[in-house]
């Protein structure tokens, strides 16, 4: 238990850490790094007062883990509860608010105590096709999209969503259409959604399933989708595509600056593909997929991101060197929450906002009613 635990806190911090490195460089080109940092391109932050900043990634993959642990509450309390993407969306949109000046703090109407978090309300580069769909009275859904982005966003704020769920009390194809389902949300393009399932998936499988070789689990994690979504999305074959430039390019000699910046990861089918050849060429080396993320002409911070909760779900804190997450912005706050999606209880910061005085602290997912078809937050 003590190494799940510490799984789940690598691929959060993991992530963030990637998103910070990335942010350092992102919409240089692989030349513009390379003239600003010497010919190995960025090997470690550029510090503001000391801190390495997130971006809107890690922002995003934080009120996703808030929204979870909020509807877990709620099952928890009312025994009953909307669908899980309802909480993620309710969440999502609290953050949209933040992303918007002018608006004095404490006066918008949020559930989110993440809305109160000074570094949560600063702008980092904010998706524009996320924040026009998160102002549009009704979300997409895989069903009904909301426009035609296919952007990145979607991917990494879904890593929660790999963490909080336990195969064994919640089906694996539940696990991965609700990451879907969650990008879906703001992307109505299949490339733009269906890669956040691949990511649910194998975080899954990292965390839970039995200890493998990454390609062996990529491997059972591409049959499954394949299994669960080709039959109604036929863009599952061009996200395999990808993954099988990903397998065979992590044989071959080519730098990964190289590789990287001829595939030009800018969309989530493509930075999913780049997140897994990284984690195939550098297997349990966290250090060295990162700065092979983020030393591209691509979307660095969205890849170190993404590369960095792989790898940091599979080698924990203890395969993370301390030069990444000491200076890491807002690191306390990323631990907490890693700490209650692994004891699966809902936030006692929560608790203020209802009625009942119910004991939930060691309540699981699975313990709640989750996925009654109720159309509105229970």
């Amino acid at each position: 238990m003590v190494r799940k635990q510490d799984q789940i806190h690598g691929c959060l911090l993991g992530a963030a850490a990637g998103d910070a490195l990335g942010f350092c460089v992102e919409e240089l080109t692989l030349d513009d790094i390379r003239e600003k940092y010497g010919p190995n391109g960025i090997q470690g932050y550029d510090t503001i007062n000391g801190f390495a900043t997130i971006s809107s990634h890690t922002q995003l993959c934080m009120f996703t883990a808030n929204g979870l642990l909020f509807g877990a509450t709620r099952g928890a309390i009312r025994g009953v509860m909307a669908p899980y993407v309802k909480y993620l969306e309710a969440a999502y949109r609290d953050w949209c608010k933040t992303q918007h000046y002018g608006v004095p703090k404490g006066r918008e109407k949020s559930f989110s105590w993440l809305s109160s978090v000074d570094a949560m309300r600063s702008r980092r580069c904010p998706e524009p096709a996320v924040l026009y769909a998160l102002e549009r009275p009704q979300a997409g859904t895989m069903e009904e999209p909301i426009n035609h982005s296919r952007g990145p966003n979607g991917l990494a704020r879904c890593v929660p969503i790999g963490l909080f769920f336990h195969p064994s009390e919640t089906p694996l194809p539940e696990i991965s259409l609700l990451g879907a389902e969650s990008a879906a949300l703001t992307y109505g393009d299949p490339l733009g959604f269906l890669p956040a399932a691949y990511l649910t998936n194998l975080l899954s499988r990292i965390l839970y399933g039995e200890p493998d070789s990454f390609r062996s689990i990529l491997h059972k994690t591409r049959e499954n989708m394949i299994r669960q979504f080709s039959s109604r999305f036929s863009q599952i074959r061009a996200i395999e595509t990808l993954l099988d430039w990903a397998e065979h390019t992590a044989e071959a000699p080519t730098s990964p600056a190289e590789a990287l910046s001829r595939q030009r990861p800018t969309d989530a089918a493509s930075i999913l593909a780049g997140a897994c050849y990284l984690c195939l060429k550098f297997p349990g080396d966290y250090d060295r997929g990162i700065v092979a993320a983020v030393n591209h002409s691509g979307l660095s911070s969205a890849l170190g991101a993404v590369t960095g909760a792989l790898l940091g779900a599979q080698v924990g804190t203890e395969g993370i060197p301390d030069f990444y997450l000491e200076p890491l912005e807002l690191r306390n706050l990323i631990e907490e929450l890693a700490n209650d999606l692994f004891q699966g209880c809902p936030m006692s910061r929560n608790a203020r906002l209802f009625d009942d005085p119910v004991s939930y602290t060691h309540l699981r997912p699975h313990e709640t009613r989750s996925h009654l078809g109720r159309s509105s937050l229970g």
